[in-house]
Order: C-alpha cells, then sequence, then structure tokens
C-alpha cells in the first residue's frame, strides 16, 4: 500500500446523519461500499438520500440508482423532508437512474456482471463521488446468474473501490440471522431495528460492522424528523 492511501484512511466522508458520525470516528472511510439494512419502512432509502445531499452541499456529485422502484416516486416521497433535495436534482448535482424499469422487464434479463458494468458506466460517465443503490432484495429473482453473485459483487465493489466512489447499498433484512454476500463484503453494515413498546414504535440503528474505525455496536436510538433521520448516542429504550 503507498503512504498516500494509507493517510487517504484517515479521511473521512461526512454521513449526512445527524448523530451518525460522532459513533463511526467522523463519518465513513472515502471510496468505500457500506450497505444499509433493515425491514420495510425502516428509513434505508431515506439514510441514502441524506447521504448524497450532504454530498451535494460540499460539490461532490452523487447518484441513486434505483434497481426497483420508480426513482421519481421516490424523488416525491423525499420531498416531505427539508433537505433541499429538488434543487440538487434541478441542477445535476444528484442525479437518479431508473435500472428497474428494464431488470423487471421478462425479456431483458442481465447476469450480475452486466447490471455491475452498467451501474459502474454511469458512475464513470458522470464523474459521480457518491453513490447509492436500491435496493438488492429480491435481485436473485430478476438476473440470469444467481449463483455467480458473490464473484461479480466482489469484482464491483473492488471497482468502486478504485474509482474512490463512496457507496451505500440497501436491502430489506428478512431475518435477523440471514446474512448475505453483501454483508460480508461490504466494508461496513448499518442495521436499522425497530420494536413495539407501549404501543408505540421504537426505532433504533446497530453498527453492526465498521472495517477499520472503531465503534460500538450497541443499539443506539434513532428518529424520523423533518430535516430526515437523527441518531442519539444512547439506547432506544
Amino acid at each position: 500500500m503507498y503512504v498516500g492511501e494509507i493517510l487517504k484512511s484517515l479521511d473521512r466522508v461526512p454521513s449526512g446523519v445527524p448523530g451518525l458520525d460522532e459513533l463511526i470516528g467522523g463519518g465513513f472511510l472515502p471510496g468505500r461500499v457500506y450497505l444499509v439494512t433493515g425491514p420495510p419502512g425502516s428509513g434505508k432509502t431515506t439514510i441514502g438520500v441524506q447521504f448524497l445531499v450532504e454530498g451535494a452541499k460540499n460539490g461532490e456529485k452523487g447518484v441513486f440508482i434505483s434497481l426497483v422502484e420508480n426513482p421519481k416516486i421516490i424523488l416525491q416521497d423525499m420531498l416531505r423532508y427539508n433537505f433541499g433535495l429538488l434543487g440538487y436534482a434541478k441542477s445535476k448535482a444528484i442525479t437518479f437512474h431508473d435500472l428497474g424499469r428494464l431488470l423487471l422487464r421478462a425479456e431483458y434479463r442481465l447476469t450480475w456482471n452486466e447490471l455491475f458494468n452498467q451501474i459502474l458506466q454511469i458512475i464513470n460517465e458522470e464523474g459521480i463521488k457518491r453513490a447509492v443503490i436500491d435496493s438488492f432484495t429480491s435481485m436473485e429473482h430478476l438476473v440470469k446468474d444467481p449463483g455467480n453473485k458473490r464473484w461479480a459483487l466482489g469484482r464491483f465493489i473492488r471497482a468502486l473501490q478504485e474509482l474512490e466512489t463512496t457507496t451505500l447499498i440497501t436491502s430489506e433484512m428478512l431475518q435477523g440471522d440471514a446474512y448475505t454476500d453483501e454483508h460480508y463484503l461490504a466494508d461496513g453494515v448499518l442495521v436499522i431495528h425497530h420494536f413495539m413498546r407501549n404501543y408505540q414504535m421504537v426505532r433504533a440503528l446497530q453498527i453492526l460492522k465498521m472495517r477499520g474505525v472503531p465503534h460500538d455496536s450497541n443499539l443506539k436510538r434513532m428518529r424520523f424528523t423533518d430535516e430526515g433521520i437523527r441518531v442519539y448516542n444512547e439506547g432506544p429504550f
């Protein structure tokens, strides 16, 4: 490893989620790939958009790549927050790409490698520094070669690191103890939990894994605000 690469590991990429950076040594490591997983409606996409908005504020171009949902719907849903997403989308500081339009067509099935190459092409052509890929859930049912995921994903993550693009990947948490290839290959894993307590929903964030960064893996209180998601350095109960 070159000295420059070692020194770069001391840099941090702010997450855009208030309270989170304090728990991970000041932010994400640049050029790394992180997984955000949790149940439906838990805030995975919101965290991804906050991450892109934070980059846009600092002049870093971002991209949101949707593998299933219509990005127009996602953009409309995110407008309820006060972080100025629409302006960044209009100026193309943050771009949205709809790969689900192709993947969900029965006659147009890609291999894992072809899918990842399309994503890398977007990132290369647009000079992307921050990327969000939403969501990997059920992709095994939409590609031609579901068994090749681990090899193709490892190659993809290595390519993203070489491009120095800091990336968030989202996926559904189907079972608490069922780990996917993304869990093992990503540089960090953020898990969102929710519980019912006294007839109220309690949300929590867990830093399950964070390579190269000292971190607390205990549950931390999390809530939705008008500015997006906020994390607190305290237990959820």
